[in-house]
């Protein structure tokens, strides 16, 4: 009869090139991620090095079989690691990995062939493993403040598949130098009954992970102005809303800035839409370079602009929106080398407790920045409705505004 571990080694062959083979489909069709290349890589080594346990036989001594079948093995859990490094740009360095990877394959090397010791080759490799999975489980974990549910998954999955090969380990090494039969059996059992299951559900969740990046990245699509890559009118609806929200709960200042380029359909007219591409994303960086992290910055129309100011009183609102008034008149524009003028109208509103959603904000300062196009551009106006300016600067509640 069949020895079942030639089952499980065609088991492990076969699943660990299915992973690769999806991997690769993951890499080819959703944007060439360099970490589903490395994943792919890591897993064919894989199928390679359990190809190679199904040919043992073939190999002229069993000193070169056990160097190629941990050498592949390192692969793996190098690329692994590799992978969930390049994906959250965090965690050790490739080169540092690469180099313990050659120092565990080194000490194999001695193990195997200048000072035999059973116990020490069997156990380095899975105890590299369970090293790599816990590293790359917390890099998963901590490479955003509020981990997706499918990263908490994977990040499991890594932490249960590691604690079975450091399990599998430390029964490794306690086969001894000489090796011991029952503890070699015992190690057999737990390391390959595991890992088809735990490459299985690995690969799953860690799809599942990629899978739920994408969705992220549509969804960021989705809300983004392709041209400046500042919200457009969607993203700028759904951040507001929670802002306004927020100001309303907590009884905090809010105030909203809208803005346009003046005679920007001159500039189109005489220099041409790529002239017009141009101003807007200049227009979209001056106002980008002047705010702070929790203001919300849109391209909500044409060459039309929104802000949001969390924590912003109309006062101070009316001095940024003011400066950057100033800013974009005195920030140069070139077309062909050459400066040319443009300025930028803004209308301001500020939360009254009349305000029952952001539209109504979003209103009044779109009137305040038609008024300012009507008297004259370059200037900012001040919605009228709830205050109006008096001849000293000072802001006053309008007539009937209570």
């Amino acid at each position: 009869m069949t020895n079942p571990l030639f089952y499980i080694l065609i088991a492990l062959t076969l699943t660990t090139a299915t992973i690769s083979l999806i991997f690769l489909m993951v890499w080819w069709f959703l944007g060439r991620k360099p970490y589903a290349i490395s994943w792919s890589l890591g897993f064919l080594a894989a199928t390679v090095q359990w190809s190679c346990n199904l040919l043992a036989t073939s190999f002229p001594n069993f000193e070169s079989y056990w160097l190629t079948v941990n050498g592949l093995a390192l692969i793996l859990i190098v690329l692994g690691l590799i992978g969930h490094r390049q994906r959250t740009r965090r965690g050790p360095p490739g080169r540092w990995v690469w180099l313990a990877a050659g120092a565990v394959f080194g000490a194999i090397a001695w193990a195997t062939l200048v000072d035999p010791h059973v116990g020490m080759r069997t156990a380095l490799v899975p105890i590299a493993a369970a090293v790599s999975l816990f590293l790359s489980a917390r890099i998963v974990l901590v490479h955003r403040a509020k981990p997706r549910p499918a990263e908490y998954a994977a990040a499991v999955m890594m932490l249960i598949l590691g604690a079975t090969q450091l399990v599998a380990g430390v029964i490794a090494g306690m086969q001894g130098a000489a090796g011991d039969e029952a503890w070699q059996s015992l190690y057999l059992y737990v390391n390959f009954l595991t890992l088809p299951a735990g490459y299985s559900g690995l690969a799953m969740f860690v799809i599942l992970m990629l899978a739920s990046d994408l969705l992220e990245q549509m969804k960021e699509v989705a809300i983004r102005d392709q041209l400046t890559n500042l919200l457009n009118r969607r993203g700028f609806i759904e951040h507001g809303k929670l802002a306004f929200a927020s100001a309303r709960r907590s009884n905090r200042q809010l105030s909203v800035i809208m803005t346009d380029i003046d005679r920007f359909k001159q500039v189109n007219d005489e220099f041409g839409h790529a002239v017009g591409d141009a101003a807007l994303r200049h227009f979209a960086e001056v106002l980008r370079s002047a705010r702070r992290a929790e203001d919300i910055l849109a391209r909500v129309g044409g060459e039309e602009f929104a802000l949001v100011l969390p924590g912003t009183t109309i006062e101070d609102a009316i001095r940024i929106a003011d400066d950057l008034c100033s800013r974009v008149e005195r920030t140069a524009f070139r077309v062909n080398g050459r400066r040319q003028p443009l300025t930028a109208s803004f209308g301001v509103a500020g939360l009254s407790r009349n305000d029952e959603e952001l539209a109504d904000m979003f209103l009044r300062a779109d009137r305040a920045l038609y008024r300012s196009k009507r008297d004259g551009r370059n200037r900012v106006d001040l919605e009228s409705s709830q205050f109006v300016k008096t001849a000293n600067g000072r802001l006053e509640p309008a007539a009937g505004s209570g």
